[in-house]
């Protein structure tokens, strides 16, 4: 019998501490027990054993779910660095850490096992018939139960008489994508000495800073080929599941290998195959978003992170976490090198590359060509016809016809963005978030992008009852739509995250487009990572959107998109170019587009950002305040502000509601990062003295200001 600290399953920090129960089995730290908690039983996850019980009265454990640790030492004191640097409960991250199947949660899913058999006793007294059944298939044993079944007729007797016996398996999915050959070259002078200073080199991080089309993933695999021959294990990240694929059967054809893949879109059973081919060493490379940071590695030797710049490595629930950190965390506990790669580096990835903190490695050059031609189309001047300018229609057109191929951004999805009647001008809004909502034509619906709610359309303002609406903007579905109807002919597909909700629905697209495609048109899904031989035109459609935003990283990402999605084109024999459409061509994210010229961005943005007083030049946390009435969420944070009256706070200001309830924010500024911490930390615990109504948001270092 021995006293244990337990963290119990719900994610509120207001619970954020363990509670001490007695267990009278043996049990490690790292397992999950089920136990009482007021009236009722929920899991828990063992954080201590043989404590000292702080009351007189403690509650036995009811159960314990696992006989061996769920997560090693390593994973359980870095659950507990980031809970402590990203403000949020250490069940939360634990629950992040694990695949489905494993959370502390009493609505967990289940594990399916099925089953096999195996040979037992083959001395045992059998027919001549059973024996000859049984040298049939001795040699292909152990295989699934289902299977046998199929090929002899005499399975249940051999199983009865104990020649063959049943056991559990989990049950395996079929991940595989069709494979592709190996396209190794030869590498070029800068190729090979990018290697040699990341393998020679002692820093523990590198910024491998490559134009679009110089061979970075190339880079990658000559460094995993090393690392792999010394018996260690190898992190491929990706920031989306559309670039998963093709990452995959780059990495399968060169190695030939078992590869563990870890992603969202992959159901709770495959989860946790993936998770026990890491856990069990079956696997030495694993290639997944950002919840594959986690996985059970037992012998780390490299991490390579692509697209590094990407906000998808941010988690945007608790714990709201980055993956960047994360790997930096897990690279000092196994003493491996980290390699952080990108066309467009993070202003904070470069800013610590610029001053030494990381190591720069630089790819100037193109393999092939030289980079893609950029032309800016002025739409205060160009001559436009639904959406697309008449430069950019001709381009297309002369793509089609010498057989190559388009790709068109627009980073808009469905049909209209907004759906406003002409009669009244009412404009449809979620009841939820209070924004437009946006109609979406194949499924006949209005969806809000906020939340995702989805609303019936019957052509009717509730309104006035008027059946006309404004036909304003455009997404990625009407553009679709206007193409078909221009190039009946053209085969045209779509990406954007309606026409990829169904599973292996990435590879697909990408797969028919490589085969068969004329025009692939999305939304940013398209703007990085593709890599087509006959892709020479790429078209971006309101470019100046994305520079609209009221947030001090507009231009950041604005720049990244524009830069990415130029290098999809151009990339192999043929010349590429790409024409963006703008109403200022003399911005200068724009420029420094057109001039391929990313030092030139870096300077000036980093002088903005000086003058702000934001990243990286200082570190930021969002606070937001939600509740039904505004003016209550409005004084709870005005009472914070005045809280952290020793640090820099922005607002409070108001900004668009979530599930009925007004959100109000402060933004919180800090020169110390260790310093903001413990003030958050300290506003976490004021705000729960309180005891109000109002709910409280920390997001630790936010890539962007929640609008």
């Amino acid at each position: 019998m021995s006293y244990i600290d337990v963290y119990i399953e719900h994610n509120s920090l207001q619970l954020n501490t363990t509670f001490t129960y007695v267990c009278k089995e043996p049990i490690s730290v790292g397992c999950r027990v089920r136990v009482p908690f007021g009236a009722l039983d929920l899991i828990g996850f063992v954080a201590a054993i043989d404590v000292q019980p702080r009351i007189s009265t403690v509650k036995e454990v009811l159960e314990v779910i696992d006989k061996e640790p769920l997560l090693n030492d390593e994973l359980m004191a870095l659950a507990m660095t980031i809970s402590r640097q990203y403000v949020c409960s250490v069940i939360s991250v634990l629950k992040t850490m694990l695949p489905p199947a494993l959370r502390p949660s009493s609505s967990k899913a289940k594990i399916i096992y099925e089953d096999w058999v195996v040979l037992n006793d083959p001395q045992v007294d059998l027919t001549p018939k059973q024996r000859a059944a049984l040298e049939s298939v001795m040699e292909q044993l152990p295989m699934k139960a289902s299977v046998l079944r199929k090929r002899i007729t005499l399975a249940n007797p051999l199983l009865q008489k104990g020649a063959l016996r049943l056991e559990q398996r989990v049950k395996t999915s079929q991940l595989d994508l069709e494979s592709i050959p190996d396209t190794s070259f030869s590498l070029t002078s800068e190729q090979k000495n990018a290697i040699e200073q990341i393998e020679k080199g002692t820093k523990s991080v590198y910024l491998l800073h490559g134009v679009t089309g110089s061979g970075k993933t190339e880079v990658f695999l000559r460094l995993a080929e090393k690392v792999l021959t010394q018996g260690k294990q190898v992190l491929f990240l990706v920031p989306e599941i559309g670039l998963t694929p093709m990452m995959i059967q780059r990495v399968k054809a060169r190695f030939q290998t078992k590869i563990a893949i870890y992603h969202s879109s992959l159901n709770a059973q495959e989860k946790y195959e993936q998770y026990l081919l890491v856990k069990n060493r079956e696997a030495s490379i694993v290639i997944g978003t950002r919840s594959s940071v986690f996985m059970p590695f037992c012998d780390l030797g490299l991490i390579l992170m692509d697209e590094e710049h990407d906000a998808s490595y941010k988690q945007d629930s608790m714990p709201r976490y980055h993956a960047r950190d994360v790997i930096l965390e897990r690279a000092a506990f196994h003493h491996c090198k980290v390699v952080l790669s990108s066309a467009t580096p993070s202003l904070d990835s470069y800013a610590r590359a610029y001053k030494g903190v990381y190591a720069l490695v630089e790819l100037t050059h193109r393999i092939y060509l030289d980079m893609p031609r950029i032309h800016p189309l002025d739409l205060k001047q160009e001559k436009v016809e639904h959406g697309i300018s008449a430069r950019l229609w001709k381009a297309i057109e002369e793509a089609l016809y010498r057989h190559e191929q388009v790709i068109l951004l627009l980073n808009r999805r469905g049909y209209l963005p907004v759906v406003k009647c002409t009669q009244c001008n009412e404009t449809f809004t979620c009841p939820d978030c209070g924004i437009a909502l946006t109609y979406h034509k194949k499924e006949d619906v209005l969806m809000c992008h906020c939340c995702g709610r989805v609303f019936t359309f019957d052509h009717t303002c509730p309104h006035c009852h008027g059946h006309a609406f404004y036909h304003m903007g455009m997404g990625t579905e009407k553009l679709e739509e206007t193409l078909k109807l221009r190039f009946p002919s053209a085969n045209i597909l779509r990406m954007d995250a309606d026409s990829t909700r169904k599973k292996n629905s990435h590879a697909k697209i990408l797969e028919e487009f490589h085969d068969q495609g004329d025009i692939l048109v999305g939304t940013q899904m398209v703007a990085k990572g593709l890599d087509f031989e006959r892709v020479t035109v790429v078209g971006i459609l309101q470019a100046d959107a994305a520079l609209m935003r009221m947030d001090y990283q507009s231009a950041e990402r604005a720049y990244a998109m524009l830069e990415q999605a130029s290098g999809r084109c151009g990339r192999h024999e043929k010349e590429g170019h790409v024409y963006i459409q703008t109403f200022d061509p003399d911005h200068y994210v724009i420029k420094s587009v057109i001039d391929h010229d990313y030092i030139s961005f870096f300077k000036k943005e980093m002088l903005y950002r000086h003058l702000g007083k934001y990243p990286p030049y200082v570190y930021l946390c969002t606070v937001i305040y939600m509740h039904k009435e505004e003016t209550k969420a409005m004084q709870i944070a005005q009472d914070a502000k005045n809280h952290l009256s020793d640090l820099v706070v922005l607002g409070p200001i108001s900004i668009s509601m979530r599930q009925q309830k007004a959100r109000v924010r402060l933004v919180v500024k800090g020169k110390d990062r260790s310093v903001l911490n413990q003030r958050i930390w300290d506003l976490v615990q004021y705000h729960l003295s309180k005891k109000t109504t109002v709910k409280q948001e920390i997001n630790m270092y936010p890539l962007g200001l929640e609008e």
